[in-house]
């Protein structure tokens, strides 16, 4: 069974298609109904795409296409987020994919969303996802993802769901480790680029936290929770690090390890950007981009809150890529055999 067509539904701006494309693969559509990630959407793949809300998609309108791809809203399941599950509205979105996936019937299906919806409701939800795509004729499989395991420097866990036409006989199928080491970020690094400056205030504070400033000497009084750094990675050098700054407090995260998740709650005025304590600058753009493995040329004709917000919510397309290497594997009849860790629900 060979595949060659994608559809990108929540295609935020381009992760899976990014990665898909990758293998030769070519998108026929896309959806996404975001104003902001509809303008990145368009610039960076020549479409002309408009924001449309997937809930009123009609199938039958569709394309036919070979793998829907899609990583549905997050925040209904996320542990950041106020988890509110089925309750929130945003989780109408995968119940509407199951109807296209069910009216379309592509070969492939796959599906993203956050480490936390294989645990919620006790596993329940993830079990119904892959019973509902069982219904459908379709063998369904599961995996966590870590990013930083496939050339991205950031530790990003995501569950991915992969799901196979019954009829291409797969009944097993093995997620791709990447690398036993995880991506530090130091050769991240786009240095003497200081387009996002960082304000008086931090300046004081890298001298504090580096002991170049007592308490005393600083022109501001800080809050009890940036009194000293809430968690510092072993053995770091405070005058060349990351400094992540959080509602509990101030982290100094190595350059020789990957990043932790890029979060949403990250402001485009500079706040809440990550700090690089050498060069006492947020971390630029092109940083950010290559923190969630897209390339530099990566445009964002978007103010930069909206861009950072898009880059935070995106899919890594490193990732996706090597997946649909093992999707197509795995079509081919290369390696498929069963991952002990995710048998087939029917198994």
């Amino acid at each position: 069974m060979t595949v060659e067509t994608i559809a990108d539904f929540c295609a935020g701006i381009g992760g899976f298609r990014l990665g898909l494309e990758a293998l030769g693969l070519r998108c026929v559509y896309a959806c996404e109904n975001d104003r902001d990630c509809v303008a990145t959407y368009n610039a960076n793949f020549s479409a002309d795409h408009g924001p449309e809300d997937i809930l009123s998609v009609v199938p039958s309108r569709l394309p036919d296409f070979d793998i829907l791809c899609a990583g549905f809203p997050c925040q209904p399941f996320s542990l950041a987020g106020k988890k509110l599950g089925l309750e929130d509205e945003r989780s109408m979105v995968l119940p509407k994919l199951l109807k296209i996936i069910a009216a379309k019937k592509p070969k492939v299906v796959l599906l993203e969303n956050v480490e936390n919806f294989r645990a919620f409701g006790g596993g329940s939800l993830l079990e119904a996802t892959l019973k509902a795509l069982d219904d459908e004729g379709y063998v369904g499989f599961s995996d966590v993802l870590d990013a930083s395991r496939f050339g991205v420097p950031q530790q990003r866990r995501r569950l991915f769901i992969v799901a196979f036409r019954r009829e291409a006989g797969i009944q097993g199928f093995r997620f791709p480790t990447g690398s036993a080491l995880q991506t530090p970020f130091r050769p991240f690094l786009a240095a003497g680029d200081y387009s996002i400056p960082i304000t008086s205030r931090w300046q004081e504070y890298i001298d504090f936290f580096g002991g170049k400033k007592a308490l005393h000497e600083l022109s501001f009084t800080p809050p009890k929770t940036r009194l000293g750094i809430e968690r510092a990675h072993a053995g770091i050098d405070l005058g060349d690090c990351i400094y992540q700054m959080r509602s509990s407090g101030i982290r100094a995260l190595s350059l020789d390890r990957p990043l932790p998740t890029f979060a949403v709650s990250i402001s485009g005025g500079g706040a809440m950007i990550p700090v690089y304590s050498k060069e006492r600058r947020h971390l630029n753009l092109t940083e950010m981009r290559r923190v969630m493995g897209f390339p530099d040329s990566f445009q964002f004709p978007v103010s930069r809150t909206s861009a950072i917000k898009q880059l935070a919510n995106a899919v890594a397309p490193p990732v996706v890529k090597a997946l649909g290497e093992a999707v197509m594997a795995a079509l081919a009849g290369g390696d498929v055999a069963p991952d002990p860790r995710c048998l087939p629900l029917s198994a």
